[in-house]
């Protein structure tokens, strides 16, 4: 079965290069879905054993790739948390100094 060689081979590219993508979306997912559930049905037992392999490395290739997506997401929910401390202690210092300003003004 061609469909699930060739993404046997491309989960391969994608561990060894991360930037490789297994799929390229959603609608391509489910198109390959499809065409390997009807393949599988059409195998012998011993082709079937061995596309139901390919597929189970497929599937540790995703979800090494969805461990890896969700550390970055974490990391970047830091940064993006960080920098909103930032533009948050920024806007209360310009609030107190704008407040300040306007004190002494009435002073004056």
């Amino acid at each position: 079965m061609g469909t699930i060689e060739r993404l046997h081979t491309r989960a391969q590219k994608a561990r060894r290069d991360p930037a490789t993508p297994v799929v390229s979306s959603v609608e391509e997912a489910r198109a390959l879905a499809r065409s390997i559930a009807d393949g599988l049905s059409a195998l012998s037992d011993d082709q079937r054993l061995l596309m139901l392999s390919n597929l189970h490395e497929v599937q540790a290739t995703l979800e090494d790739r969805m461990a890896s997506l969700e550390t970055e997401m974490a990391q970047e929910r830091v940064r993006i948390q960080a920098v909103n401390r930032g533009l948050n202690a920024q806007a209360g210092y310009r609030g107190g100094v704008a407040s300040l300003r306007d004190h002494r003004r009435r002073k004056d």
